[in-house]
C-alpha cells in the first residue's frame, strides 16, 4: 500500500519514512516497487482508488491458504499478471506474509491462560497435563488425557452428577464421553456433562464454542444445552457457539437436529444453522463450513466484525487483553483472518493496512486508536 501511495504521490512524510525503511532492509520490496513503476499509472490509480481492501484481504486469505511461505514472491508475481484490483490485493498480501521487523515483549506476545481441568460434581478439581500422557484413576473419575485428548473410562464413568472440563485461553481440548461420542472445545468453553446409567445423555455448553460427533443411539437421545437454548440430537455433527452472552449458534455438518428456545423448535438440515438471540424468534439461514468450523485448525475469520469482538478473540486464543483509546473505537468493524499457530502480530499488521483503527503495543499492553 505505502509503494502504491507513493507511486500516486499520494505518500504522507511519516509515511515514506517507514516505506524508505522497508526499501533499504527488504530487497523482494524494492524489486516489487520497480514492477509497479512500470505499469500504466492511470490503471494503477483506477484499481487503487475503487479496490475494497477489506474484501480484498478475505478473498487473498481464502485463495492463498494452503500455500507454502516460502513462495511467497511467486504468489504476489501471479496475482501481478492479473487485474489491476487483484494487484492490489496481491500487495495487501505481500505487506500480510512478510511484516517489517517489530520489537515486542515476549509476555505480550504469548501470554499466560493455565492449564485445563476437570471439576467433579463434589468440587474436586483435577488439572490435566497440556501435552504428554496422563492416566487418573480415582473413585470420583478415571480417565486418560493424552496431548489435550481427554479420553473416560466407560468402564468406570465418573460419579453421579455434573463433570466439568474447564478450557482456559490459548488452549483448545478434544474430550471422548463414555458413550463414544467425541467433543472439540475452543479457548476459553466450559462443558458440563452427565452419563447416568438408563437415562438420556446431557451435556451443558455454559460458555464457548464446541465441535459435536454424536454416536448415535436412538433410545437415550443426546441433548445439548447452553443458555440460550438446547440442541437435540440422535446421531450427527455439528458446532455449537455460545460465547457471546444472550446468543447462540448451532450450525449443522450432517444428520438432523432440533434447536429449542423458549416455545420455538427448528429442525436443521445439513448446511444450515439456528440462530438464537434472547427474546427474539430462531432464525435459520447457511452457513460456510470452512469458515465456521476454521477454529479447529486455528483459524478464524472475521467479516466485519467489531474491535470488540475481535479483542474477545485475542483474549481467548492468546490471553492478552486490548485497551481501547477512545470510547466508541470498539464499534469499529473490520475484517480478517487470524491464526493462532502464527505469531500475533503478522494479525496486528494486516489490520493496521486498513487504516480504520490501528493496534499498537505499550509496553506490555496492546492498545487500539
Amino acid at each position: 500500500m505505502l509503494i502504491i501511495r507513493q507511486i500516486l504521490g499520494q505518500i504522507t512524510p511519516e509515511e515514506q519514512q517507514e516505506l524508505d525503511a522497508i526499501l533499504e532492509a527488504d530487497p523482494d520490496a524494492r524489486s516489487l516497487r520497480e514492477e509497479l513503476l512500470s505499469l500504466p499509472k492511470d490503471e494503477l490509480r483506477d484499481a487503487f482508488t475503487s479496490f475494497d481492501v477489506n474484501a480484498g484481504l478475505l478473498d487473498v486469505y481464502d485463495r492463498e491458504y494452503d500455500m507454502q511461505r516460502r513462495h511467497r514472491r511467486t504468489i504476489v508475481r501471479s496475482i501481478l499478471s492479473a487485474t489491476a484490483a487483484a494487484l492490489i490485493a496481491g500487495i495487501v498480501y505481500f505487506t500480510w506474509v512478510k511484516p517489517s521487523p517489530v520489537h515486542m515483549s515476549p509476555v505480550a506476545m504469548t501470554g499466560e491462560g493455565g492449564s485445563a481441568s476437570l471439576v467433579l460434581e463434589d468440587g474436586t478439581t483435577i488439572a490435566l497435563k497440556d501435552t504428554g500422557l496422563q492416566q487418573h484413576h480415582s473413585t470420583g473419575a478415571s480417565f486418560t488425557n493424552n496431548n489435550r485428548v481427554l479420553e473416560l473410562d466407560s468402564e468406570k464413568p465418573p460419579a453421579d452428577g455434573w463433570t466439568t472440563l474447564v478450557v482456559p485461553a490459548r488452549l483448545d481440548y478434544q474430550v471422548k464421553l463414555t458413550d463414544g461420542s467425541s467433543v472439540w472445545l475452543n479457548s476459553r468453553s466450559r462443558l458440563k456433562f452427565r452419563f447416568e446409567n438408563g437415562r438420556q445423555r446431557e451435556v451443558f455448553l455454559e460458555a464457548g464454542e464446541a465441535y459435536f460427533k454424536v454416536k448415535g443411539d436412538p433410545k437415550h437421545p443426546f441433548t445439548v444445552h447452553t443458555p440460550q437454548g438446547d440442541v437435540q440430537v440422535l446421531g450427527t455433527e455439528f458446532n455449537v457457539n455460545a460465547y457471546t452472552q444472550h446468543k447462540m449458534v448451532a450450525s449443522l455438518i450432517s444428520g438432523k437436529v432440533a434447536v429449542k428456545s423458549g416455545v420455538d423448535r427448528i429442525e436443521l438440515n445439513p448446511g444450515s444453522e439456528a440462530l438464537v438471540n434472547a427474546g427474539e424468534s430462531i432464525k435459520v439461514g447457511a452457513f460456510d463450513p470452512n469458515r465456521t468450523l476454521s477454529w479447529r485448525t486455528g483459524v478464524h475469520y472475521f467479516e466485519n466484525a467489531t474491535v470488540d469482538e475481535i479483542a474477545e478473540m485475542l483474549d481467548r486464543w492468546f490471553n492478552i487483553q486490548i485497551r481501547l483509546d477512545a470510547p466508541g473505537i470498539g464499534r469499529e468493524r473490520l475484517w480478517g483472518r487470524l491464526d493462532r499457530n502464527q505469531p500475533i502480530q503478522e494479525f496486528i499488521d494486516v489490520i493496521n493496512l486498513t487504516g480504520d483503527v490501528t493496534f499498537y503495543w505499550k509496553g506490555n499492553e496492546l492498545h487500539v486508536k
